[in-house]
């Protein structure tokens, strides 16, 4: 746990919720929802409709949406933002996608069964990693534990050897982009987030974190902010603190972040704010 007296957040220079006003994706509908609450206006409650009807448009018999892994992660992480619970519609997506991915061994490269391109993971919490089915089955297992389906039989098996692999890779920073997945998925399991494989990949996270707060390039600087937010580790909350002044630093005038994806940058930003009780 983090100690009070060392509770350290940061003043910023602008409103950072301004970008969401009106908007209709899901992270902007869950931002006007949480923290502008517009949940009981007319405007969101139709913005809302429009959006999970988009979500759910063309799901196939199977569960999937054109049979596609990506583009199925993409539709379901979206309904978590918005439907947040658990539906039949989204069971089905689960136990198609959990039956395409969970299904290899992901302790020896494999190939997906879907190629990836660089930006698959564009505006969700995970990056193209070099072992790109690894990184569908650390997005298989984020969904799972998310939608309350973390403890069947093949999500716990997949669990420990994502734990494993974590144990065995941390310090190859070429494999740090699959790292970064893997902590994404660990940080959701309750049986995992405080496990010995998350408690030592966060502290190495430390050790290679330079004092201005920053992490080595190969590490996706706003989704790791945005996972250690989610920890209750001490080592955690240290680099929390360490990183606050660069997010200050780089607000831009509107109160986003970032030159591209600005309102995703902005949702995560927020989010792990909101986390740390400091906004």
């Amino acid at each position: 746990m983090e100690p009070e007296a060392d509770k350290k957040c940061v003043k910023l220079r602008h409103n950072p919720l301004q970008i969401f006003k009106a908007s209709k994706t899901p992270a902007g509908l869950y931002a006007r929802k949480k923290w502008l609450g517009e949940s009981d206006t007319s405007e969101w409650q139709d913005d809302f409709h429009e959006t999970v009807l988009s979500l759910m448009n063309g799901q196939s018999d199977d569960g999937s949406w054109n049979q596609s892994p990506i583009e199925s992660i993409r539709r379901l992480f979206g309904l978590h933002l918005t439907l947040r619970d658990r539906t039949g519609e989204i069971d089905q997506a689960l136990d198609w996608l959990m039956k395409h991915t969970l299904n290899r061994n992901i302790l020896n490269p494999a190939e997906p069964i879907e190629l990836l391109a660089p930006d698959a993971f564009r505006e969700l919490p995970f990056t193209t990693g070099g072992n790109r089915h690894f990184s569908l089955v650390c997005a298989t297992l984020f969904l799972a534990s998310i939608f309350q389906r973390g403890s069947e039989s093949s999500v716990m098996t997949y669990y420990r050897l994502l734990s494993r692999w974590v144990a065995e890779n941390t310090w190859d920073m070429d494999a740090w982009p699959d790292i970064s997945n893997a902590l994404r998925s660990l940080i959701v399991h309750s049986d995992f987030s405080g496990g010995l494989a998350t408690a030592a990949l966060v502290g190495h996270l430390g050790e290679i974190q330079d004092p201005s707060g920053r992490w080595p390039s190969q590490i996706p600087f706003l989704q790791t902010v945005n996972a250690l937010a989610h920890l209750r580790l001490n080592v955690a909350h240290r680099q929390w603190v360490k990183a606050l002044m660069i997010l200050s630093n780089t607000q831009n005038v509107d109160g986003s972040w970032g030159d591209e994806d600005r309102e995703w940058n902005t949702f995560l930003v927020v989010h792990a704010l909101k986390n740390k009780a400091c906004l």
